[in-house]
């Protein structure tokens, strides 16, 4: 599959495609590399492990297909509404900023709120009430009057702190529930993450071909269907809910005056953590905001294919996964780690803030500054050599 059939089969920019072909390849070198060396020690390391009951096997796998399914189409369609959101916004003439704000500050303020809630009425219903707010939010999208926008991304915002809590609240609540061992937890967080990473790379794809179809609503309107076809597989779950709040406030508690508090340094490296993350993640928001006009500004000719590009940052996500998974088998500091991955995304962010005309037209002024270097010193060689002769005279 060369980029040019792709370019001249969906009319997407060889550039455009070229990356996420080679993306994508270098992805799959890395899933060989794994299975041909990591998964070989990990099976030497399990066979002498004891067989578990079949049973238990099947009874399991089914509690996990139950919720992956579900939560592989929710993160489908959320990862479809981030690829033009911002080209939809720009089409309609409004104030991108402002709504990319309202749906932040919804988030923050709403998130404080809706963990509680969820646990109080039931992680089922939440996750059925998401379901809801996600096909009227995107019907919502169709829309171009800035105050539905407004409310749109108000509701974005409680459907986002619903999507992060709600849903592996009732795994996690089930699982136990069902008396699953908590070492099997691991295993589905992992799968959980791993078809996260394969629904956003398609997503991009998906939305890319609906946009070429529809235009820069396409994505939204697939991103409705999907949603609906999670809540059908939602009604089929059991209801489960949190703790009592008075047993929760009661650990929590007991942990700040037995563990925390008692411990300064432990205090210290919690706020250092978090104020890393922070700056970390506002950085990547910028960037979120940032990356769709900033390529269109540069863009020579024709549309962005935003969806494409988006699968293309969800393959680079894919692969540091691949390659944080190898270093950490070499026994390498965390605190390192952490350093070159910042050092990395420093330079990245500074790579388009640099024009490209300043940056030839200082290569060209260091040639010529070099070589007038190198005239000088040549210079001042053969006036050496002159005045050596002439001294030997």
């Amino acid at each position: 599959m060369s980029p040019m059939w792709l370019a001249n089969a969906f009319q997407w920019p060889v550039w455009a495609s070229s990356c996420c072909l080679g993306l994508l390849m270098c992805l799959l070198s890395l899933h060989i590399i794994e299975k041909l060396f990591v998964v070989q020690r990990s099976s030497q390391k399990l066979s002498n492990a004891q067989p578990k009951t079949t049973m238990v096997n099947v009874t399991f796998a089914h509690f996990q297909q139950q919720y992956l399914v579900v939560y592989g189409l929710v993160m489908f369609a959320d990862w479809l509404q981030g690829t033009h959101m911002y080209s939809l916004y720009q089409s309609y003439d409004v104030n991108v900023g402002a709504l990319f704000l309202t749906g932040f500050l919804s988030s923050v303020l709403f998130g404080n709120f809706v963990g509680p809630l969820v646990d109080k009425y039931g992680r089922r219903k939440a996750c059925l009430v998401y379901c809801a707010l996600e096909i009227v939010i995107n019907i919502l999208e169709d829309v171009p009057i800035m105050a539905v926008l407004l409310v749109g991304r108000v509701l974005g915002g409680i459907s986002t702190s619903l999507l992060f809590s709600a849903f592996e609240s009732w795994m996690v609540t089930e699982h136990r529930q069902r008396g699953f061992a908590d070492s099997l937890l691991g295993k589905t967080f992992a799968l959980g993450s791993e078809i996260n990473g394969v629904v956003a790379v398609i997503a991009g794809l998906v939305a890319q071909l609906t946009a070429d179809a529809f235009g820069d609503i396409g994505p939204f309107r697939a991103a409705v269907v999907v949603t609906a076809i999670a809540t059908l597989f939602v009604f089929s779950w059991s209801e489960n809910y949190g703790s009592p709040s008075g047993d929760d406030s009661k650990e929590v508690q007991k942990a700040e005056h037995c563990g925390v508090t008692s411990n300064s340094g432990l205090t210290l490296d919690s706020y250092a953590l978090g104020l890393c993350y922070s700056l970390f993640e506002g950085a990547m928001y910028v960037f979120v905001f940032l990356w769709y006009p900033t390529l269109e500004a540069v863009l020579p000719s024709g549309k962005l294919p935003s969806g494409l590009v988006f699968s293309s940052f969800m393959l680079c996500i894919a692969i540091g996964g691949k390659l944080f998974d190898f270093v950490g088998n070499l026994w390498i500091r965390e605190e390192l780690l952490v350093l070159v991955t910042a050092a990395v995304a420093s330079i990245s962010l500074l790579i388009p803030t640099v024009r490209f005309g300043d940056v030839v037209n200082g290569i060209i002024r260091l040639k010529q500054l070099t070589s007038i270097v190198v005239l000088v010193c040549k210079g001042f060689g053969e006036l050496s050599v002159h005045l050596s002769r002439i001294s030997g005279i």
